[in-house]
C-alpha cells in the first residue's frame, strides 16, 4: 500500500490556499462544501485580504500557522501557483491538490510550469494531485471530506471512483439524488502529472475501506504497470473501468498485419480481459456493476431464469441475455410442476416465465422462491410491469424479501407508474437494488459471471514456462544484432525458425533465374517462387508470388511474370532477390503475430491468415508472456476455430503444435526488445505430426 496517499482522503488537518469570500467563486464554493459536509479535522485559510471566510479565520501566510498540516489545496490563479506549491514545501506539507487549471492542457508554457511543479515535488518527496482537478472526496464517518465544489454528494459505500475528466465527475456528482449512486472515496486526477491511475490502484488495493474500484480513463499513464497491478488486485477486488477516446483514430501504421491491425482500443480491451477488470460502456453500467458485486454473491454459472408478468418486456430480455453470452436455464419437471399449481392455466411455463398481468405480490414471491430452488438455475431477473389492478409498492416489497434472502443473484426490472418511485424512496427497503431498464440487467449478470470465471483464471497460477535454453538465446541475440533497425533477411529468418524449432518450409534465395537453375534441384516440385524486397511489403498484392510451379520451363515463365509484375509498379530491380520454396498444398492458413504496443508492452496475436487477414480481421490479441492456458484460448476464441476443429466432415486439427508456436512467439517479444513486430503469415495447418508449415515470416527490429 503507497502510504504516501492516505492523507489526500484522510487528513488530519488542511489548509486552502486561494480561498474566496466571492460566492460562486471556486476557492468559495470548495470551503463551503468542506464545511457543510462536516469535515472532521482542522480548517486552515489562506487570503491576506480577508479576515474571515464562512465563519474561518484567515492567515496570510503558511507560516502564521503553527499546526502541523496534512494537505494542501491550491485554489490560487496559475501565476501564482509555483510560489504558493514553493510555501507548502517549505511547511513540510507532504500532500497537495492543485486544483487550478492552465497547465500541460492548454500548451506548452503550461506544461513548462507543470514539469516545474513536479521536479519540486520529486525533490521534496511531495506527492501532487493534479493541477487541473476537482478535487477529493471521503463519506467515511470518521472523516466527512468533500474537497470539491460538487453541489450534491453520494451516500457512503465501499466503492472508490477515479475519474480523469472533471466534469464528467461534475456531472456524476450532481445527479446524485436521481441517479443514487455511492462510493465512499472519490478523486479527480486531471492531469497526473503525479498521482495516477497506477498509483491509486495500489493505495485502494490495500485500503480497507475499498471494496470495489471504479475509474474512468482517458489515457494509461503507463499501461503494462496498471495491467501488472490489476492483475494481482482483481482476484480480491473488482476493478471497474469505463474507458474513454476510444475509436480506432488511434491505429499505427505498421509494416506486419499484426501491428496495422492492433487498434488501441482492442489492446486496452485484450489487457482489461486478461488481467481481469471489468470494461463497461457509461457511468451508470459502472456504478450499477459496483453496487452489484458489493450486494451479490457470483453465480455458479451463465444459466438465467426469467419471471415475468408481461411477455413483451420478457421477449425483449431474453434478446439481451443472449448478447450477453448467458443463457436461459431449462427447469426441472418437478419445478414447473409447483408453478402450474399457483400461477394461471393460461401462463406461459417456459422460460421466460409469464405469469400474465394478475400475478399477486404473494405469486411474485412463491413464483421467484420455486425457481430459485432449482439446480440448473444460476440466476434469476425478474420483470414487474404495473397493472391497474396490482399494488407495485406490494410486490416490489416481496421481492425486496426474495432478493435479500437469495444466495444467488436476483436482479429486479420494474416499470411501475411514476408515483411509485417517490413513495419508495421515503418508504421501501432501501438496501433493494431494483434496475429501470430491460438492458441492464444482462449486462450486470455478465459481469457478475465473467468475474468468476477470471477469479478462477487468475488464481489457477498458470505459470508462462521457458522454451528456450542460454545458448539459443545467446544465438539469436547475435543474429538480432547484424540485423539492427530493419527487416530481417532471408538466410537469417532461417537461422531463427532453425533455433525455435519453427516448421519453415524448404526455402532458398537466389539472385536470379540463372542462380535458380543451378540450385533448384535441392528442392522438390512442385515450387513456390516469391519476389524479396524491402520495397514490397504485401507480395501477392503486386503480384510478386507465383504457386504450384512443376518444372523448370514453368520457372523460367514465373521469372519472368513477376518480372514484369515489378516493372510495371515501378520497383527497382536492384534490390530485388527471389525466394524458392516448396509448394504446400491444401491445408488451412492461419497467422501468428506480434508487435510492442506502445503503452501495454509486448503483444501476440492469432487468427485467419493469408490473403483473408484484411477482409475477415480475426484478430485475437494477447500481451505476453501467456501461458499454454492463454495460447490455447486465443486459438478457441478465433473466428476460425470451427475450421480448425473440422468442419462438415474434416478432419480435425490438433492445435497443440499452434499453441506451442504461439508460446514460443510470447517467449521471443518477451526476451528480446529489439523485435518491433513480427507476422508469420501463413502458417499452413493440417492435419497430422509435422505436416504443418510457416511459408511465409517477417520479423522487424
Amino acid at each position: 500500500m503507497d502510504s504516501s496517499l492516505r492523507k489526500f482522503f484522510n487528513p488530519n488537518s488542511l489548509v486552502l490556499l486561494g480561498a474566496s469570500s466571492k460566492e460562486g467563486s471556486i476557492g468559495y464554493e470548495i470551503l463551503k462544501s468542506i464545511l457543510k459536509f462536516g469535515y472532521t479535522g482542522k480548517i486552515f485559510v489562506l487570503n491576506p485580504n480577508s479576515k474571515e471566510i464562512l465563519g474561518v479565520q484567515c492567515n496570510s501566510t503558511l507560516a502564521e500557522i503553527s499546526d502541523k498540516i496534512d494537505l494542501a489545496i491550491i485554489l490560487l490563479p496559475k501565476k501564482l501557483v509555483l510560489q504558493g506549491f514553493k510555501e507548502c514545501v517549505r511547511k513540510g506539507i507532504k500532500n497537495v491538490i492543485v486544483i487550478t487549471a492552465g497547465f500541460k492542457e492548454v500548451g506548452d508554457e503550461g506544461a513548462k510550469l507543470e514539469n516545474e511543479l513536479l521536479k519540486i515535488a520529486m525533490e521534496n518527496q511531495v506527492r501532487l494531485i493534479g493541477p487541473n482537478c476537482m478535487g477529493v472526496i471521503n463519506t467515511d464517518a470518521t472523516v466527512k471530506l468533500n474537497a470539491t465544489f460538487a453541489a450534491e454528494l453520494p451516500k457512503h459505500s465501499k466503492t472508490a471512483f477515479l475519474s480523469q475528466s472533471g466534469a464528467l465527475a461534475a456531472a456524476v456528482l450532481n445527479t446524485i439524488s436521481q441517479t443514487g449512486f455511492s462510493f465512499g472515496q472519490f478523486v479527480s486526477v486531471g492531469n497526473k502529472a503525479d498521482v495516477n491511475e497506477n498509483d491509486l490502484l495500489d493505495y485502494w488495493a490495500n485500503d480497507p475501506n475499498v471494496d470495489v474500484i471504479t475509474m474512468y480513463l482517458e489515457s494509461f499513464e503507463d499501461g503494462r504497470k496498471f495491467y501488472e497491478l490489476a492483475k494481482r488486485i482483481t482476484p480480491t477486488k473488482p476493478i471497474i473501468v469505463l474507458k474513454g477516446a476510444c475509436s480506432d483514430a488511434g491505429s499505427k501504421a505498421a509494416i506486419s498485419h499484426t501491428g496495422a491491425l492492433a487498434s488501441a482500443d482492442k489492446i486496452v480491451n485484450t489487457a482489461l480481459k486478461q488481467c481481469g477488470a471489468m470494461r463497461v460502456e457509461t457511468i451508470e453500467e459502472m456504478f450499477e456493476t459496483a453496487s452489484a458485486f458489493q450486494k451479490f454473491s457470483l453465480p455458479k454459472g451463465n444459466r438465467v431464469a426469467v419471471l415475468t408478468n408481461a411477455g413483451g418486456p420478457g421477449i425483449l430480455l431474453v434478446d439481451e441475455l443472449e448478447r450477453n453470452n448467458l443463457k436461459l436455464s431449462s427447469l426441472n419437471i418437478n419445478r414447473t410442476k409447483r408453478l402450474r399449481e399457483i400461477l394461471l392455466p393460461e401462463s406461459s411455463f417456459g422460460n421466460p416465465i409469464d405469469m400474465l398481468p394478475g400475478a399477486t405480490a404473494q405469486i411474485y414471491k412463491n413464483a421467484a422462491e420455486i425457481i430459485l430452488e432449482d439446480n440448473d438455475v444460476d440466476s434469476l431477473i425478474i420483470i414487474f410491469v404495473e397493472p391497474v389492478m396490482i399494488d407495485s409498492f406490494d410486490v416490489l416489497s416481496f421481492l425486496s424479501i426474495v432478493q435479500k434472502n437469495s444466495r444467488k443473484p436476483v436482479l429486479l426490472t420494474a416499470f411501475p407508474l411514476p408515483r411509485f418511485w417517490g413513495r419508495w424512496g421515503k418508504l421501501g427497503d432501501k438496501e433493494t437494488i431494483i434496475y429501470k431498464s430491460l438492458e441492464l440487467p444482462p449486462k450486470i449478470l455478465r459481469h457478475l459471471w465473467e468475474r468468476k470465471l477470471r477469479i478462477e483464471e487468475l488464481n489457477a497460477n498458470r505459470k508462462s514456462l521457458s522454451k528456450l535454453k542460454t545458448k539459443e538465446r545467446d544465438d539469436l541475440q547475435k543474429i538480432f544484432d547484424r540485423n539492427k533497425d530493419q527487416l530481417i533477411q532471408q538466410k537469417d529468418l532461417q537461422a531463427v525458425c532453425k533455433k525455435l524449432k519453427l516448421p519453415i518450409v524448404k526455402s532458398m534465395l537466389v539472385e536470379n533465374l540463372k542462380e535458380a537453375k543451378q540450385k533448384f534441384k535441392s528442392l522438390k516440385f512442385p515450387i513456390v517462387l516469391k519476389v524479396e524486397s524491402p520495397d514490397v511489403i504485401h507480395k501477392s498484392d503486386i503480384g510478386g508470388v507465383i504457386t504450384n510451379i512443376k518444372n523448370l520451363q514453368e520457372l523460367e515463365s514465373a521469372f519472368k511474370q513477376i518480372r514484369q509484375n515489378l516493372k510495371k509498379k515501378k520497383i527497382a530491380g536492384k534490390n530485388v532477390s527471389y525466394l524458392l520454396q516448396e509448394f504446400v498444398n491444401g491445408g488451412i492458413e492461419v497467422i501468428i503475430g506480434g508487435f510492442r504496443d506502445p503503452g501495454f508492452g509486448p503483444v501476440v496475436m492469432f487468427g485467419a491468415g493469408g490473403k483473408l487477414v484484411e477482409l475477415i480481421k480475426d484478430n485475437n490479441f494477447a500481451l505476453a508472456p501467456i501461458t499454454k492456458h492463454e495460447a490455447e484460448k486465443l486459438i478457441y476464441n478465433s473466428k476460425i476455430y470451427p475450421l480448425l476443429k473440422g468442419f462438415r466432415g474434416e478432419k480435425g486439427i490438433d492445435i497443440k503444435p499452434i499453441a506451442e508456436i504461439l508460446l514460443l512467439c510470447s517467449e521471443l517479444m518477451m526476451n528480446y526488445d529489439e523485435i518491433k513486430e513480427f507476422d508469420i503469415n501463413p502458417l499452413i495447418v493440417k492435419p497430422g505430426r509435422g505436416k504443418s508449415k510457416i511459408v511465409d515470416m517477417r520479423i522487424i527490429l
